[in-house]
């Protein structure tokens, strides 16, 4: 089946590097969540005074300083560079931008009271995701890094860009952190999906320092890393999204143009029976719905049947109310779910359909790379409700 697709100003342009300096600038300005540790109505006098934002390309074009990954490489024999607390700030990762071996995250970045900034100098350490949780680390990977019994990371940061700074200074409200990535043995990046943890140093040594909120999500494709389209962080392993437009008995219609994404219908019922099921299963409309994309790698993604009333093109079962969708691996085959929609109950009400014939779609639920909700909607197919016993 085609797939129809909606009308809307035209997107902002791709996520080059010079693009994220003005959002990073509004979302700096929109961040004001308190310090870890500190109380959430502490008064905004107490932080630190902020410096202008870095400039992500700035940060980006700057030389490299190579990075020494023999205490991840060698477990045991390095010191680890890692600061051991990280009370002094936070960085607040908002923006991804990954290409080849390089990656530039970049968001506000807040100093607490009686700290003292004198640099950014960016750790970072990638590890494998969960494979029940996108956005965490695989448990055998959630120990101290660095130690003898510690598993190597099958990637490591081998440049970063430093940005230096007198000891006293401001701290910049937004920061970038510009990292080359290889491995411990030169080999290619390997193909899967990682979380970047990032922290550093503050004036003070070791026992000050800072830490991303959250872990960044970056994939590797094709020996080349990628940032997740529209989401940076994922804790809950789902990604925040508008399905409102699923709503029950709003118009369905497409949303977005969903570049470069096809879904295709399979086995569409195009009958239900209301009459009761032997195993109490409510009488659903089912269809295998299947979305492929050109762009492999992490994808948030959502798929789902609704039914509409022919007439006004109003949901009337299979409307959703979730607020995150879920993150998939895509490949060359694509992402196939077996879904449904009841037409004996849902949350459109809890009376059944009346009988007749009604339109049918397969819906599916994408994030564009600024993270807007795009919805890619089918062709109809017609199903007709009776109240005839269902097939035994």
């Amino acid at each position: 089946m085609r797939v129809r697709r909606g009308q809307q100003a035209p997107p902002g342009p791709a996520r080059p590097l010079a693009a994220l300096t003005a959002t990073l600038l509004a979302l700096t300005l929109a961040a004001c969540d308190a310090l870890p540790g500190t109380a959430e109505d502490s008064p905004a006098a107490e932080a630190a005074p902020s410096a202008q934002p870095m400039d992500p390309a700035e940060v980006a074009a700057a030389q490299s300083t190579a990075v020494d990954p023999t205490w991840l490489c060698r477990p045991g024999e390095g010191d680890s560079p890692l600061p051991q607390s990280t009370d002094g700030a936070r960085m607040t990762p908002q923006a991804v931008h990954a290409e080849g071996h390089e990656i530039t995250v970049s968001g506000p970045f807040q100093l607490g009271p009686e700290h003292s900034y004198d640099g950014f100098r960016p750790e970072g350490v990638l590890l494998p995701a969960h494979p029940d949780n996108r956005g965490l680390p695989a448990p055998e990977h959630e120990g101290p890094l660095g130690q003898e019994d510690s598993p190597i990371p099958p990637m490591v940061v081998r440049e970063r860009v430093e940005v230096p700074a007198n000891t006293g200074a401001p701290a910049p409200a937004a920061v970038s952190a510009h990292l080359t990535v290889g491995t411990c043995d030169d080999a290619p990046l390997p193909e899967g999906q990682f979380v970047l943890q990032l922290s550093g140093a503050l004036a003070g040594g070791d026992d000050s320092g800072w830490a991303a909120s959250e872990d960044v999500m970056v994939d590797v494709v094709d020996g080349r890393l990628r940032a997740v389209p529209g989401v940076v962080s994922a804790p809950s392993g789902e990604a925040p999204a508008d399905l409102s437009p699923l709503a029950c008995h709003a118009v369905l219609e497409p949303v977005g143009d969903s570049a470069g994404y096809r879904m295709s219908v399979e086995n569409p019922s195009t009958e239900v029976s209301r009459a009761p099921r032997e195993d109490g299963s409510p009488a659903s409309v089912t269809a295998s719905l299947t979305v492929t994309s050109p762009d492999h790698g992490t994808h948030a993604l959502f798929q789902t049947v609704v039914v509409v009333d022919p007439e006004t093109g109003r949901i009337v079962a299979g409307a959703r109310n979730a607020s995150e969708i879920p993150l998939h691996w895509m490949d060359e085959e694509g992402v196939t779910q077996q879904e449904q929609a009841s037409v004996t109950g849902s949350l459109c009400g809890a009376r059944a359909l009346s009988l007749g014939t009604y339109r049918a779609h397969g819906v599916a639920v994408t994030l564009d790379e600024h993270g807007r909700t795009e919805l890619l909607v089918s062709d109809p197919w017609d199903v007709e409700i009776h109240d005839e016993a269902p097939p035994r």
